[in-house]
């Protein structure tokens, strides 16, 4: 109790003692504070959200790019063939040729993989 008699008299000791200057002082204090923080806040919000912005702006041109420029090792480009006799279709024919080789090498491999396990599955059974 005695703690909150001391706060009481401590606080009301500093009200009594306020004159003008002083109230004017912390009312100026006070609005600055204010006036400040919010002004703060709203151009903390606005760079956020440009920053965003930006952010999904720069998404969408890596998205667009992405689309718009064909990998030359792709399966897809390589796939889809227009006949011509210009350099692209030879290139275009070579990239197929190539993909073509590494998915029977995979296969080769794979099929190799697969004796090998018969051959193993064989050696256990006896």
């Amino acid at each position: 109790m005695e703690l909150l008699d001391n706060a009481y008299q401590t606080l009301y000791a500093s009200v009594a003692s306020l004159d003008a200057q002083r109230i004017i002082r912390l009312v100026i204090i006070v609005g600055g504070y204010a006036l400040l923080r919010n002004l703060a806040q709203r151009h903390l919000a606005k760079r956020q959200l440009d920053r965003k912005v930006r952010e999904g702006q720069l998404a969408k041109d890596e998205k667009r790019v992405e689309e718009l420029v064909d990998d030359p090792n792709s399966a897809q480009s390589a796939e889809s063939n227009a006949f011509g006799w210009g350099n692209k279709t030879r290139q275009r024919v070579k990239r197929q040729e190539k993909l073509l080789e590494e998915r029977i090498e995979e296969l080769q491999k794979y099929q190799g993989n697969l004796d090998d396990d018969q051959d193993i599955a064989d050696l256990l059974e006896d």
